[in-house]
């Protein structure tokens, strides 16, 4: 029994032997005559690295799979990343278009405003341009009024100074011939001094009388100052007088002053000369 099984599986061994399977594998590729035949390869034993490998090749597919798996995922992820990209570009895009149209409106807004300035400021130089043309103007008429003022004051003057030179020389003909009347007649200077002392003559027999007589007919005698008019001068029996308008006025005994009456004597009282008219005194005075 012992050796039967030792063959048994001495056989067994060798038919499980590679060789043993080649020469089947050769035997059984012969062909019978007439009648075809079909190959059969003898089934391979299975050993454990067959088992093995299929352990890893489902390890391997189980890993492809879930690399499959991760792989979609990132894949979406990476999708829905490049949404929210695109969404942000897009967002971004459109904001660069708002701040785009917004710049386009302030460069408009700010070429009206340059335009309005420029217009503003043409309208400025016309009406400075205008304004200097009217003031050339207005100086060049004032200018030809001042010289016609200069004009007209500098004939004024000549005409004023030919008239004083006129009255100057009538007024010194008027004195010549003045002079030459009275040159003739010396006793009019005697008559004053006659008319003078005749009073002295008339108080002489009055001492008898009171005091209080005397002083009364002196305060009588005393004739009142005229303060319209001063005495400036006296020459040959002619007294030269000036009003308050500084007009001179020539006048000897018996002829009439303007506003006075005649003229009574130019006699010498004190130190100073007077001319005695019926109003009163005319005597130098200062103003």
């Amino acid at each position: 029994m012992a050796g039967n099984r030792a063959t048994d599986t001495g056989k067994d061994t060798l038919g499980d032997s590679p060789e043993a399977k080649l020469r089947a594998a050769v035997e059984a590729g012969k062909p019978d005559a007439g009648k075809p035949h079909r190959i059969q390869l003898p089934a391979l034993a299975r050993s454990p690295a067959a088992g093995l490998d299929r352990r890893a090749y489902g390890l391997a597919g189980c890993a492809l799979a879930l690399g499959l798996m991760l792989g979609a995922g990132t894949a979406a992820v990476s999708l829905s990343r490049g949404g929210d990209g695109l969404a942000e570009t897009a967002s971004a895009l459109e904001a660069g278009r708002t701040e785009s149209a917004r710049l386009n409106g302030e460069v408009e807004r700010l070429g009206r405003t340059l335009a309005a300035l420029r217009e503003t400021t043409e309208a400025a130089r016309g009406d400075i341009r205008t304004r200097e043309t009217t003031l050339i103007e207005r100086v060049g008429r004032l200018e030809q009024a001042l010289a016609s003022g200069i004009a007209a004051l500098g004939e004024h003057v000549e005409k004023t100074g030919r008239d004083q030179g006129a009255r100057i020389a009538a007024l010194t003909a008027q004195v010549e011939k003045r002079t030459a009347m009275a040159s003739p007649t010396p006793a009019a200077a005697p008559a004053s001094v006659a008319v003078k002392e005749t009073p002295k003559e008339i108080k002489a027999p009055e001492p008898v009388t009171t005091g209080a007589i005397p002083d009364t007919k002196k305060a009588a005698e005393k004739p009142p100052v005229i303060e319209n008019w001063a005495l400036r001068e006296v020459y040959d029996g002619t007294a030269v007088l000036e009003d308050r308008r500084r007009r001179l006025f020539e006048a000897v005994r018996g002829e009439n002053i303007p506003g006075v009456g005649r003229v009574e004597s130019i006699e010498k009282q004190g130190r100073e000369w007077v001319v005695v008219t019926r109003a009163g005194v005319i005597t130098p005075q200062a103003w």
